[in-house]
């Protein structure tokens, strides 16, 4: 799934409208008329239109300077452009506006993210995931569980994981990251099952490099040669400048 869908504050929360211009907004509540400029500039965002979306936002907030969501998705168009400093001025503006708004916890939780500010990231995330309000309360736990991971918080990322599979059986990271965690534990029936998880939630989309070595080491577990084979030449292809590559190298000639 698209990054960017889960940046987005939801359109449906703003306005049921499409894309189209207003004759005159003096005629409309300034309020109104401003929600209404943002989720017009959020479909220009998705469409790939931002001198569009960066007007209507402009007229939002013209009408509405202390719209949080204005602010928010201001945010996200400057981000998408690496203005990142602008940005995290307009996240923090809306949180600041509205301090109970998990989308702008959440989207500025992944600025900071990038910017590798783990801790400060962390925290933006664990307040959008304890909104019960949030719709997206998955995504902000998987972060959660990245950082912990990242920060060597291990018992910390095996539980929000957990939580995040819960509330998302169809999250592909979670099940990976819980898969390896058993793999290393050496109990390969949760290994196995967390895998499959895994290879489900894919659906369409191609395994990552670590999901593919993790996979050849349970097909070589499970004797399982077609899976062995596939797994194999797929991470040869798409991934031969990997390290779980070199792994994979490594093991050929070590013989494990």
């Amino acid at each position: 799934m698209n990054k960017l869908c889960y940046m987005i504050i939801s359109l449906s929360s703003l306005s049921a409208c499409s894309v189209q211009e207003f004759a005159n907004d003096r005629k409309v509540d300034p309020v109104a008329g401003a929600r209404a400029r943002v989720a017009i500039a959020a479909e220009y965002i998705q469409t790939n239109r931002p001198e569009l979306a960066l007007q209507s936002l402009q007229r939002a907030l013209e009408l509405d300077p202390k719209s949080p969501e204005a602010h928010n998705v201001m945010g996200v168009l400057l981000e998408k452009d690496d203005d990142f400093i602008k940005a995290e001025q307009n996240y923090r503006k809306a949180l600041s506006l509205k301090a109970e708004y998990p989308q702008a916890r959440n989207n500025y939780g992944v600025l900071l993210y990038r910017l590798k500010r783990y801790k400060e990231a962390m925290e933006q995330f664990s307040i959008a995931a304890a909104d019960l309000s949030y719709e997206r309360r998955e995504i902000a736990l998987e972060y959660v569980g990245k950082i912990a991971l990242l920060l060597g918080d291990t018992a910390k990322a095996k539980a929000t994981f957990e939580r995040a599979l819960k509330l998302n059986p169809r999250l592909p990271t979670p099940a990976l990251e819980l898969a390896t965690f058993a793999f290393d534990e050496q109990n390969i029936m949760d290994a196995n099952r967390y895998y499959q998880r895994y290879l489900r939630a894919l659906e369409t989309e191609s395994q990552s490099a670590r999901g593919l070595w993790l996979g050849i080491r349970l097909a070589r577990i499970n004797h399982d040669n077609n899976a062995l084979a596939i797994y194999e030449f797929t991470l040869k292809r798409l991934y031969a400048n990997s390290d779980e590559y070199q792994a994979y190298l490594s093991s050929l000639n070590s013989g494990s």
